[in-house]
């Protein structure tokens, strides 16, 4: 096997030096910072930031001439908001670990070292989001690159983990190489490029988790921390290799009938990261054609087999319910996500915004499921009510964000954009924004020009759904502009006839009214006529 350079990249005070030290004797170990600082003579830290980068580059054609033997470096992406990775790294390497740390305990260690002492006045939001986006980026970086990329969790992984995760590369483990397999698999079956959908198993070709219905309450913590890169897969697959299973529950598993009426007609290949066995037995109950599956595909495996097959003309769908999946469907040519009755909690700060949804469109009505303080807000906001002005307002406000974190926990919310229609909206659409997420974009129909949002799904945002009139020629103006846009509904209130309008859509409601009148600047409902809602928030109405 040809000799590998391998890269531990974390956070200051993360711990890498202590896992490289667990490798001594196994593996070639080379210290960036210690080779920068005896090349530079001790200045290194004091170079501006153009030759310190030189410097970088010089190390990595250091690394080159490593050749005849495996070896690891230590490494750092950025510092703060500076990124110090450069081409010359993501080129270098095979492969990158990143040895993610508590930001909790970076603070704790950073407030002790007399080295990183300069970031200890960050607080765990900052140091958070800075590891998250080097994270993300290293990924992204990999992924461009083809290369494998595995991040370790200092917090659960022992010494021994470490060592024997290490010796599983250094003898040919590789979730890129995996997905070479499967991507060489599929186009045996499928020889011709063609449309193709590869669909996840679990709570996406199946409505269950074949793995709980069968392991007698087996629970693991490998996938805690939302990673899922090949370590994750790898751990979880030696955890599972010697459970039994109670396969007579498979017979309780369901097909998911929204996604086969989608792919029942055509090309498809379900590729899982279940128990190979399980679904073994549920690709002959089921009568699945073509079936992939095995507790070693991570998150990033199945990304490079759409990836692989895209490069060969094969046009991608691609169908999935959680962060194993995020990066295949961003990486297909239609992304599917199945959300079932809410979305997966791995994917809870993930921007999901390019992607389709799928999910039961039964409206939710939330007075259906409220506690008396709720009820005693909405009987402030009914028409009836003779409440108006800033007491409503608050009423208004505290329904949305009610409503905003209900739909926190069904439908994605980061980056999705909220078009708040104006000025009825306004209160309702700011609780729901603090509630929800998300972008907010204000917008009056009268006088804005339609809000540039760039999604597939619009959140659209009003006090009141009479008719639905206006919002059904909202609806076609933004599909004018995106045909394929999926448009969520947000609402206070909803007339019951508005409803059966709205059935093909995502409808999220406070309530439901047999109320029916027409908005004018009164206080009180006369036969057809009644207060409008944005004059009662505003307190406009006429004495």
């Amino acid at each position: 096997m040809q000799a590998m350079k391998i890269a531990l990249y974390g956070m200051p005070c993360a711990g890498k030096t202590t896992l490289l030290h667990a490798l001594d004797g196994r593996i070639r170990i080379v210290n960036g910072s210690s080779w920068l600082n005896e090349a530079t003579k001790g200045s290194f830290s004091l170079l501006p930031e153009k030759e310190k980068a030189e410097w970088r580059i010089r190390y990595t054609e250091y690394l080159a001439g490593i050749a005849d033997e495996h070896m690891i470096s230590d490494g750092h992406y950025a510092f703060e908001d500076t990124v110090v990775f450069t081409d010359a790294d993501g080129d270098i390497y095979d492969v990158f670990l990143y040895l993610y740390c508590e930001p909790e305990e970076l603070l704790s260690r950073m407030k002790v070292s007399e080295k990183n002492r300069k970031y200890a006045s960050l607080s765990v939001d900052v140091i958070s989001e800075w590891q998250n986006r080097e994270l993300e980026q290293l990924r992204f970086q990999c992924h461009n690159r083809s290369k494998d990329f595995y991040v370790i969790p200092s917090g659960t992984t022992t010494k021994e983990d470490f060592i024997d995760f290490m010796d599983a590369i250094l003898s040919g483990f590789s979730s890129y190489r995996l997905a070479v397999d499967l991507a060489d698999k599929i186009r045996s079956w499928f020889p011709t490029p063609c449309e193709l959908s590869i669909v996840d198993g679990d709570h996406t070709f199946i409505n269950e988790d074949s793995f709980r219905l069968c392991s007698k309450g087996f629970r693991t913590t490998v996938f805690d921390g939302n990673f899922y890169t090949g370590y994750q897969s790898y751990r979880f697959h030696k955890e599972t290799a010697s459970l039994s299973f109670q396969l007579e529950n498979l017979q309780n598993c369901t097909l998911n009938k929204q996604v086969w009426s989608r792919i029942g007609h055509e090309q498809y290949v379900v590729l899982s990261a279940g128990i190979t066995s399980l679904w073994e037995i549920l690709a002959d109950q089921m009568n699945i054609p073509h079936l992939l599956a095995s507790p070693l595909i991570s998150a990033d495996t199945k990304y490079y087999a759409a990836k692989l097959l895209r490069k060969l003309g094969y046009k991608i769908k691609a169908y999935g319910d959680s962060k194993n999946d995020l990066y295949l469907l961003k990486e297909a040519d239609e992304g599917y996500l199945c959300l079932g009755k809410r979305i997966s909690r791995s994917l809870a700060d993930a921007d999901v915004s390019g992607l389709y949804l799928l999910c039961d469109t039964t409206p939710f009505i939330l007075s259906d499921e409220s506690d008396e303080a709720v009820m005693q807000e909405i009987a402030v906001c009914k028409s009836s009510s003779g409440i108006h002005g800033s007491r409503l307002a608050q009423a208004h406000y505290d329904l949305g964000f009610q409503l905003g974190c209900h739909m926190k926990r069904v439908l994605p919310s980061k980056n999705i954009p909220i078009v708040v229609l104006e000025r009825g909206g306004r209160f309702f659409g700011d609780g729901l924004y603090i509630g929800f997420g998300g972008r907010l974009y204000p917008y009056d129909p009268k006088k804005d020009a339609l809000p540039e949002v760039g999604s597939n799904l619009i959140l659209i945002v009003d006090s009141v759904i009479n008719t639905g009139a206006s919002l059904l020629k909202l609806i076609e103006k933004l599909r004018t502009k995106n045909p394929s846009v999926q448009v969520c509904l947000a609402t206070n209130v909803i007339q019951k006839d508005a409803l059966p309008k709205f059935k093909d859509h995502f409808l999220f409601t406070v309530r439901i009214s047999d109320n029916k009148f027409v908005g004018k600047r009164q206080k009180r409902q006369t036969g057809n006529a009644g207060p409008d809602t944005a004059d009662r928030l505003f307190n406009l109405l006429d004495e």
